[in-house]
């Protein structure tokens, strides 16, 4: 039997980071902002409190922290999802349904307790201030980057990522109470129609 190779300490950091971060966002998610404390979080990651504190010392840190984690994760699917299209697909329709399948999903429901909670946290306010600047310059760059500016002025292309998320934010929204997939599947098919005359070729 091949004797496995004993991980860095750099490697244990790495992995003991990754537990926190994923039960942190299990937490939110299942148990809501109020009731996830950082001994939740030790408890469902299988971590000690030293450990956390050591990697975060505040539970805003942390659930910033997990945020930003999420973010990158999310990120990377849908880069990779929407560069496996096939040539020829409208990019920006599909793209749209990607988007709204995160954000219906957990990722959303655990930004909603950070958002609702910075309004009257300071310190988890200016951490979330923090992660909301890196999170838009990173899908500026990802937008820019899948979707080329149009050869002629078009003052809509700059305002397509922000627009779209704004739309997609108040969806989720209604979604958390109503879950009426019949009335948000027409505000979808709204905003791939609009794409067609903000990207160039439709966003194909």
């Amino acid at each position: 039997m091949p004797v496995r190779a004993r991980r860095t300490q750099e490697e244990r950091s790495a992995a003991t980071r990754a537990l926190l971060l994923d039960a942190t966002i299990d937490c939110l998610v299942d148990l809501g902002y109020a009731a996830t404390t950082t001994t939740s979080v030790c408890d469902r990651a299988g971590v000690s409190r030293g450990a956390q504190l050591h990697h975060f010392p505040t539970k805003a840190e942390l659930v910033a922290a997990a945020m930003e984690h999420l973010f990158k994760t999310r990120e990377e699917e849908f880069r990779r999802a929407v560069g496996a299209l096939p040539a020829g697909q409208r990019r920006a329709s599909a793209s749209i349904d990607l988007l709204w399948s995160i954000f219906s999903g957990r990722s959303f429901y655990a930004w909603l307790e950070l958002a609702v909670a910075a309004r009257t946290d300071g310190e988890l306010r200016r951490a979330m201030r923090k992660f909301g600047a890196r999170t838009s310059e990173k899908i500026e760059h990802t937008f820019k980057e899948l979707f080329p500016a149009p050869d002629s002025p078009n003052p809509l292309f700059d305002l397509a990522p922000q627009m779209t998320f704004a739309v997609m934010h108040g969806l989720a929204l209604n979604n958390v109470i109503h879950r009426d997939e019949e009335n948000i599947r027409p505000v979808l098919n709204a905003l791939k129609s609009l794409s067609t005359l903000i990207l160039p070729g439709g966003g194909r």
